[in-house]
């Protein structure tokens, strides 16, 4: 059994949290796993419901309490993700023989509303770059991206997968008519994620489609201004905001479409999650989106956050006939590279050629 002290903020509620669980819960029987979380949050309460190891820190720079642990549990190797992961885990390093591994799911200086903010940690970040023995990355984007702040050692590209649903809600269950044109989306309501755009792009899509709906999950900092501009054009009776929903699976297959209009992507989880419900997709040019739609294939990607071409490649599935045939290639192409047993057999290998 290989001892893993997994280092990561605690409060994250997006593809790193996803990733690391599921990693957790598909290894357990190979990798006995601690963490180290350092915020309050979402992941940090998964963890305990999930009946993992957790030393939890609250006060700032815990570095010497952190130290002693690693000494005493005698870990085989620590794993980070993320800004607060990779500084508490990497920084003891300096006085310890543990082998480190590096997740980056995301590119760090997007990661936060504020762009200063993003910088300086990157900055930070950059300091303990080299010590890992490995990086693991998620997309070929964030591969050159980490090459490109100066990491010199291994890189290995190891693409999110998930666990294929066949159990979905019905449209009834949220109000929605069979012959309503349904548009989808699942984010976090964040400025990285662009969901003020995808409400303009939908506000010119219903006067096309008087069928149209809009479904939102997710939650975030931007849902008050997401609210005012749903107000401002009038649209209250054909947007839904259904909130954050751990249960989000199960909803994409009342959509007829799912959009993506981020500004920048590690590797869309929500889009992978779309795909394996048989939904046609439209994707903005965001990064690792490449490395799962086909452009014209199984969704379309949309350059330059083009507002016409979003709105036209929207409305190219109202035929039922297109949307069939892109969602069964999407199903296809999930269960073919994206499934989750394949990421966790993948970082295992990692894990092993790392210690050996």
């Amino acid at each position: 059994m290989i001892r893993v002290a997994l280092f990561i903020s605690g409060g994250e509620k997006g593809g790193s949290k996803y990733q690391v669980l599921k990693i957790a819960e598909g290894l357990k029987d190979k990798v006995e796993f601690t963490f180290f979380t350092f915020y309050e949050g979402m992941l940090t309460k998964d963890i305990r419901d999930k009946n993992f190891k957790n030393y939890y820190f609250k006060e700032l720079l815990p570095l010497k309490k952190i130290n002693t642990i690693l000494k005493d549990e005698n870990f085989d190797l620590i794993h980070t993700y993320g800004f607060r992961g990779n500084f508490y885990g990497r920084v003891p390093l300096w006085n310890l023989k543990i082998p480190v591994v590096s997740t980056y799911t995301g590119f760090m200086r997007d990661d936060y509303n504020s762009k200063i903010k993003g910088i300086l940690f990157e900055k930070i970040d950059n300091l303990t770059l080299n010590i890992p023995e490995t990086i693991i990355v998620s997309s070929k984007a964030i591969l050159d991206y980490v090459k490109d702040r100066g990491y010199k050692k291994t890189i290995k590209l190891i693409h999110v997968g998930i666990d294929i649903e066949n159990d979905f809600y019905k449209r009834e269950d949220f109000g929605l008519k069979e012959d309503n044109f349904v548009i989808g989306g699942v984010m976090r309501f964040e400025k990285v994620k662009n969901p003020l755009f995808l409400i303009d792009v939908f506000y010119e899509v219903q006067k096309k489609e008087k069928h149209s709906k809009l479904v939102l999950v997710g939650d975030g900092s931007l849902r008050s201004d997401i609210e005012r501009k749903i107000k401002e054009y009038n649209i209250e009776d054909k947007v839904k905001l259904l909130g954050f929903r751990k249960d989000a699976k199960k909803i994409y297959k009342i959509f007829d479409v799912f959009v993506l209009t981020s500004l920048k992507e590690g590797f869309s989880i929500s889009t992978l999650e779309a795909m394996s419900s048989f939904l046609p997709v439209v994707v903005s040019d965001c990064g690792g989106v490449r490395e799962m739609v086909d452009d014209g294939v199984n969704g379309f990607i949309i350059k330059d956050f083009n507002k016409d071409d979003f709105i036209e490649k929207i409305l190219l599935f109202k035929n039922k006939d297109l949307r069939r045939d892109f969602g069964e290639r999407n199903r296809k192409k999930i269960i073919d590279n994206f499934l989750s047993e394949k990421m966790c057999n993948e970082t295992l290998k990692v894990y092993e050629e790392v210690i050996k």
